[in-house]
């Protein structure tokens, strides 16, 4: 979709630029009408590039926002792991999750650094 984008606004540009060219000469010939739809066929080339930027600019902070939302909180993650640091009693209750002995009966609990 992106690489489609920027040669199509291009070609707006360009096309936008004939249309103005058409509506000058129109109006040099004494073709009021036709003037004013070659004007108006302009301008909504105009706005077709500037919606075209809108999508570009809206791609681009959808992209961004997923590519943040894909990365791992890792400053959430370091401070889980601060706060079970800080409530561990010791070491064997550190590598196994508390589940080997009781927290309130473990006879290591000074010897924590």
């Amino acid at each position: 979709m992106n690489r489609i984008l920027t040669p199509l606004t291009a070609a707006y540009c360009l096309a936008s630029l004939a249309m103005l060219d058409c509506a000058i000469t129109s109006q040099q010939n004494g073709s009021t009408l036709y003037c004013a739809i070659f004007a108006a066929c302009a301008v909504l080339f105009g706005l077709a590039v500037g919606h075209h930027a809108y999508h570009r600019d809206e791609l681009r902070f959808t992209r961004a926002q997923l590519e943040r939302n894909a990365r791992p909180p890792t400053p959430a993650t370091d401070a889980v792991v601060a706060v079970a640091l800080a409530a561990a009693c010791c070491e064997r209750w550190w590598t196994s999750a508390g589940a080997e002995h009781e927290p309130a009966t473990c006879t290591r609990k000074d010897q924590t650094t």
